[in-house]
């Protein structure tokens, strides 16, 4: 039931990674129809893809770091009941 969990948060954050990717189009676009210009798109696109890319890589190392750390508490407990 635990890894249920895990792995639809893990396709919950690829979700968010998209919608925020969407955020940041949009709000370049606005940023260029209010008079903005090219200058302060690009800025939102660069900084935003950026910032998308560093908030997705975050939550994905949790979840990398939680697995990893449930692999070795398996290995753990083989090793226990082996002895």
């Amino acid at each position: 039931m635990r890894d249920f969990f895990i792995d639809w948060s893990e396709k919950l954050i690829g979700v968010f990674v998209i919608f925020i990717g969407i955020a940041i189009v949009i709000a370049a676009m606005s940023a260029m129809s209010q008079g903005g210009g090219i200058l302060a798109a690009l800025g939102i696109l660069v900084f935003g893809g950026i910032y998308a890319i560093l908030i997705g890589g975050m939550m994905y190392l949790y979840f990398g770091v939680f697995r990893n750390t449930q692999r070795t508490n398996q290995l753990l407990e083989e090793l226990i009941n082996k002895k």
